[in-house]
């Protein structure tokens, strides 16, 4: 992983005060993300002078610098970016290349990727369309997340963009004209601020729809051009264009011959049954070899070959881990894929939660004052004690503070994988943020997510934001905790699970209004719509710690399986909550042996850790509300 910075200037024209800062700004912000090396290098374009130029055009100098910091996590030694070849072509790569693109465990991606270009710039000597497309075709095949920009030194072609689902994050600063042509400065960097800071230039996401590309030629036009990912259907005969690498969502509506049979009425279903499960049909079964397949080698792919930084002992693979299905799954297969000695981190973040610690207590006294009254003992006998006793009973009642959801079905979920995986070493660490904590940083942590900004961002950017720090307390063998900090650079995340299998309670809200046909249609938008979602915002907040998320759910192979299996494979929603939402992935977490975990219902991680609504006052905000800055100040 990488932090890239990019800009364009015009020579000719004297750097403002808020360009300066703002490329110091970012300078220090994408550091941050790349703390193995960080390196720049500066391309001046001096096209011809002529009396004809147009005053509202650029001028005959042109000034672009690349920066680069890197987070070594491929290849034996550490290699410094940007990527510069002897014919002048510059690459600043912020990506992964999992599959696609061979790519040695010794070797570098970034490296090899470079490599690839100057085959095609060689190749494509002269013919700058040809070169275009090779190129394309090129990015269109690497399977893994990424974010780059590119010059061509020969077409002085500058190209930039995201992968199709937007897995990595990429920010611009442009203008633009009247004639639509683009002004200077130009800017593209991996991290931002907020719009609040208005010393320096705005910034906003780059869409994740195609990769773009911008003529830095004499004579050519300044418009930025786009070239889209089409579905393979469509793309023959469109040049300047790209094949998304997965299909549509599978349209097919089920029989009721192919249907497992539901429950029979009356049947009784919870947590303290978990063996109640629908029938397994063959088609079921299929599906569920090929999910453990196809997941399984998308994990393998994401944790073989990190580097080793630390003991030998230490962890290099961390989870984001709630305890729920998605995380668990993901722990069960990197199980498969690491060394027997090596330690898993389990990163489970619980929030100090003024309202609830309050409405637990008022709740606590009112289950006192009823005992109390159904044992018609006097209010007396509970205080008799001297102030020194209540004082020493008060400091030995244990900190429930943290206690939140996701920390209860965290260690029901550990209890599981320690049974069927007793030899490895799982670290489960409790990160534990006090209120006054998460306090202090709300305003850092806003500066990251931006340009978004709602309350719903926000409160799932803290849990991400503290999860991924990894400070916090394991226990030792005598049950006690001691502090930790997590050295795992490289975090796994269920997100794309319950986008592709149903786990939302729009998609119980879709299928109840509109059978099949209303689900199959929900899944699809969720597919359409994940690259312009969160993941850029989770990039920017996990990465600020220098450490690279991975979303095993969103290779692009694990998304073509789930495509193209028929809806009630993955979700079968005349099922009861904990059964129909994510049927798959519930028989594959069983199948890895789960029995308990594989009922647990969906929770939002804004609940889970109860980042949300933290204060009285935040009782009435909305999810899509932007944040109160005063509040975050």
């Amino acid at each position: 992983m990488c932090g890239i910075l990019f800009s364009i200037q015009d020579r000719n024209v004297e750097p403002t005060e808020s360009f300066a800062h703002t490329w110091s700004t970012l300078q220090e912000l994408n550091s941050r993300r790349g703390p193995s090396a960080q390196n720049s290098h500066n391309v001046a374009l001096n096209h011809p002078s002529t009396d004809n130029l147009d005053p509202a055009s650029w001028s005959n100098n042109i000034d672009m610098t690349f920066y680069g910091a890197v987070l070594h996590l491929r290849g034996d030694n550490v290699t410094r970016q940007p990527h510069v070849s002897s014919k002048g072509n510059v690459l600043l790569w912020n990506g992964e290349i999992f599959d696609g693109i061979a790519v040695d465990h010794h070797e570098n991606d970034g490296r090899v990727l470079m490599d690839q270009l100057e085959a095609i710039s060689t190749r494509c000597h002269g013919t700058h369309e040809d070169h275009r497309q090779e190129f394309l075709n090129l990015m269109a095949k690497i399977e893994g997340p990424y974010a780059f920009v590119y010059f061509h030194a020969q077409s002085q072609s500058v190209y930039f963009g995201r992968d199709c689902l937007g897995r990595r994050s990429l920010l611009w600063h442009k203008s633009v004209q009247e004639d639509s042509t683009i002004g200077l400065p130009l800017m593209l960097t991996s991290t931002g601020y907020s719009a609040f800071r208005n010393e320096l230039l705005q910034l906003e996401e780059v869409p994740a729809d195609g990769i773009y590309s911008l003529s830095l030629a004499f004579h050519s036009l300044k418009v930025i051009t786009r070239h889209p990912w089409v579905p393979a259907s469509s793309s023959g005969s469109d040049h300047g264009t790209m094949t998304l690498p997965f299909g549509r969502v599978n349209s097919t509506i089920p029989q009721d011959s192919e249907l497992s049979a539901p429950f029979a009425d009356g049947l009784k279903f919870d947590l303290a049954h978990p063996d109640v499960v629908p029938p397994i049909t063959e088609d079921m079964k299929e599906a569920i070899t090929g999910m453990i397949k196809v997941l399984g080698d998308s994990v393998r792919r994401r944790v073989q070959d990190i580097p080793r930084t630390g003991l030998i002992h230490d962890a290099r693979v961390g989870i984001l881990f709630s305890g729920g299905l998605d995380c668990l799954c993901l722990a069960a297969l990197a199980d498969r894929f690491l060394p027997e000695g090596e330690a898993i981190d389990l990163l489970n973040v619980g929030f100090e939660n003024p309202r609830s610690v309050k409405a637990k207590a008022a709740e606590e006294a009112l289950a006192l004052k009823r005992l109390k009254k159904k044992q018609g003992v006097a209010e007396s006998s509970f205080s008799g004690s001297t102030g020194g006793d209540n004082a020493k009973i008060k400091s030995a009642k244990p900190d429930t503070r943290f206690n939140v959801p996701d920390r209860t079905t965290g260690y029901e979920s550990l209890a599981e994988l320690r049974k069927i995986s007793p030899r490895r070493h799982w670290n489960f660490v409790e990160v534990n943020i006090p209120f006054e904590e998460a306090t202090a940083q709300r305003s850092e942590i806003l500066e990251r997510i931006a340009p978004l900004e709602t309350v719903m961002d926000l409160s799932i950017a803290m849990a991400f934001w503290f999860a991924s720090r990894g400070i916090g307390y394991i226990k030792n063998e005598q049950g006690e905790l001691a502090p930790y900090t997590s050295q795992a650079k490289v975090l796994l995340s269920g997100l794309g699970a319950d986008e592709q299998l149903g786990g939302y309670s729009r998609h119980k809200d879709q299928f109840t209004a509109a059978g099949w046909e209303g689900l199959i249609h929900e899944l699809q938008l969720d597919l359409d719509r994940i690259s312009t979602r969160n993941l850029g915002r989770d990039d920017r907040i996990i990465s600020d710690h220098g450490k690279e998320a991975r979303y095993p759910f969103l290779n692009t192979n694990v998304v073509q399986f789930l495509s193209e299996l028929r809806v009630d494979l993955k979700v079968d929603l005349r099922y009861p909550r904990g059964v129909g939402e994510k049927i798959l992935l519930r028989h594959v977490a069983r199948e890895l042996g789960f029995n308990r975990a594989s009922s647990h219902w969906k929770r939002a991680v804004q609940f889970g850790a109860r980042t949300a609504k933290m204060t009285d006052s935040g009782r009435s905000e909305i999810g899509q509300q932007v944040v109160d800055r005063a509040a975050a100040a």
